[in-house]
């Protein structure tokens, strides 16, 4: 009972964060919730929150009609909730049915703010930073249009997931690092399948994956995989901006730079690109080193610069001894450069021996 109440608490203080972010956006940043359709979903929420205890505790009875928007008020309301349930889990003997019944209250809150979070969405330019749920389950609302960028997951919890999860000798051992687990498990899963996607070609079904993995975890990994996917479907505005939030997650994410760079590379910002690739080629975190290298290669070529090129490729070679590829583009610039420093001293030859005698 311990581990269950333990992987419920993290779920309700993970369920109740996200609440307090979309509340602050929602009164303090941007005071939606002074227009009419605001009042009405804090009205909501409390009201629900009402009727929830009303109907699970006999002895709580809580008058609807006092649950009207108040700017004052609301927020010790939602905050009373919250505490009375808090304190329901941390008693040391549960059942089945008071686990029940704080699942329903976890749920409760993330309908309510999945209508928030979409209000905000639609109404604003605020982003607020989902969830980095373990336990969760998500549920797409099909009757709502949302973007990739911007679709917003209806997470709940399964009471029969809860319990099956807590007889695992892991959980029963530590919580907290079991859900952290779970949580790498569905962002390595999600990132699978976009790679998959990828694959296949399935450039949109591959950025609701990554998309999905960055609900688990936001990642500059994940931010530039996003970035990937966009090029890929010919939006170079967005790829180019995933890959800038990618570096402000993570500075020594190599990657990130090198995709840049490629990107503007690819635009005809040549020398403006060999910056990027020289910070890719800096960067701690990257686990296929080639890369920029083979790119700056690419750049210098497109500059002429073939003795540059051909240093650039043959740096990647000795990164990447099997890739078939590289051996044969440096093979290939070799003979060129070959020929060329051949004709150069061919002409030289022939424009001495052209000259008059003296």
């Amino acid at each position: 009972m311990e581990s269950t109440n333990s992987l419920l608490l993290a779920e309700f203080y993970t369920a109740t964060g996200y609440l307090d972010r979309l509340l602050f956006a929602f009164t303090e940043l941007e005071k939606i919730h002074l227009t009419p359709r605001g009042k009405i979903q804090v009205q909501k929420l409390c009201q629900e929150a009402a009727v929830y205890f009303t109907n699970n505790f006999s002895d709580l009875q809580f008058d609807q009609d006092d649950y009207v928007f108040e700017t004052s008020k609301y927020k010790n309301q939602i905050k009373t909730f919250h505490n009375f349930i808090e304190s329901l889990i941390k008693l040391p003997f549960n059942s089945e049915k008071s686990e029940k019944i704080i699942i329903e209250y976890i749920n409760l809150i993330y309908r309510n703010c999945f209508e928030v979070h979409h209000f905000i969405s639609e109404t604003t330019h605020l982003e607020v930073q989902l969830p980095r749920t373990g336990l969760t389950l998500e549920e797409e609302i099909p009757s709502i249009k949302q973007t990739e960028e911007t679709k917003i997951p209806l997470f709940y919890l399964d009471q029969q997931n809860i319990q099956e999860l807590a007889k695992n000798e892991k959980v029963i051992k530590s919580p907290i690092a079991f859900l952290e687990l779970k949580r790498e498990e569905k962002y390595d899963h999600f990132i699978h399948r976009g790679h998959f996607f990828i694959a296949q070609k399935n450039y949109e079904e591959a950025r609701s994956q990554f998309y999905k993995a960055r609900n688990y975890k936001e990642t500059a990994e994940v931010l530039t995989l996003i970035g990937w996917t966009y090029s890929l479907l010919d939006d170079m505005t967005q790829a180019k901006a995933y890959c800038m939030k990618a570096i402000q997650k993570d500075t020594q994410y190599g990657p990130a730079y090198n995709d840049f760079g490629n990107y503007i590379l690819n635009e005809g910002n040549v020398r403006e690109s060999l910056r990027w690739f020289e910070l890719a080629k800096r960067a701690h975190n990257y686990q296929n080193r080639e890369y920029p290298y083979i790119n700056a290669g690419r750049a210098y070529v497109l500059l002429k610069q073939y003795e540059d090129g051909l240093k650039e490729f043959s740096l990647a070679l000795t990164l990447a001894p099997h890739h078939e590829e590289l051996h044969e583009t440096v093979a290939k610039l070799k003979i060129n450069l070959a020929e060329e420093r051949e004709k150069r001293n061919y002409d030289y030859e022939s424009k001495y021996d052209e000259q008059p005698p003296q």
